[in-house]
């Protein structure tokens, strides 16, 4: 453990304090889609310079072959034992009846440790970064992963943990008596097999909810739009099925 603290204690001089308008890149790689949910390994933060990167990657973001100092996060998701199976009833987020979250869901367990790299990517010192352990550490590493485990990141995200649609939905007149034609026509759930049924185009489409038919959205006075396929259709039939929904 000393060797281990003397390779941190020796790099504590390069270790920055991430300011609100830093840059930091500690909920994924900069350089790969890994987060640290990926694996057992996470990511590594540079202390120095605020990159998140894979170990692998790591001479990538300090473009040097000298020892930096990082701090490792892993993030594992626990399922809890009180998450209800219960179907929503209402259009609602974090809510009683509404859909669960995924704080809802899960309990997220976080590990982090001090990491010190040689030029190669080698492990040369790690130490667990935890409550129990924070004193042995030099003030100015512990500083700069504090200020890093509480930085916003590269997004604020708005808080979302509760929400619900309380706006009242109007009902179209047209939808109580709305006739619906028994044709034996099903829809694909592949958005490649959807085309219009007049002129085979393949976007700005229409779906009549009467009668299943795929047609192309309104022309424009110049020529240019859809192939008006869904409302001549609607004309065709003798205006008897007006409601169509927007695919895609």
């Amino acid at each position: 453990k000393e060797e281990t603290m003397d390779e941190i204690e020796a790099l504590a001089y390069k270790c920055r304090v991430a300011k609100p308008s830093d840059t930091v890149v500690h909920s994924e790689c900069a350089f790969t889609f890994f987060t640290p949910f990926s694996n057992e390994r996470g990511i590594l933060v540079n202390l120095h310079t605020f990159a998140g990167t894979v170990p692998e990657l790591t001479r990538t973001s300090t473009g040097g072959d000298n020892k930096e100092i990082f701090l490792r996060i892993v993030k594992n998701r626990v399922a809890k034992e009180t998450t209800s199976d219960e179907a929503p009833t209402k259009l609602a987020l974090g809510v009683q009846g509404g859909f669960a979250t995924e704080e809802d869901k899960y309990q997220v367990i976080t590990k982090h440790s001090i990491v010190v790299l040689d030029g190669s990517g080698e492990v040369l010192a790690e130490m667990p970064y935890e409550e129990s352990s924070k004193s042995l550490f030099p003030e100015a590493v512990v500083v700069s992963a504090e200020s890093i485990i509480h930085h916003a990141g590269l997004a604020v995200q708005q808080d979302l943990t509760a929400w619900q649609d309380d706006e009242e939905i109007p009902v179209t007149k047209y939808f109580d008596n709305l006739p619906f034609v028994e044709n034996g026509v099903t829809i694909s759930p592949d958005p490649k097999h959807w085309r219009c049924q007049k002129s085979g185009a393949t976007d700005n489409l229409w779906l009549n909810l009467s009668d299943g038919y795929i047609g192309g959205g309104r022309k424009n006075w110049d020529g240019s739009g859809g192939s008006n396929g869904a409302l001549d259709h609607f004309i065709d039939t003798g205006e008897k099925y007006p409601l169509v929904v927007k695919l895609g």
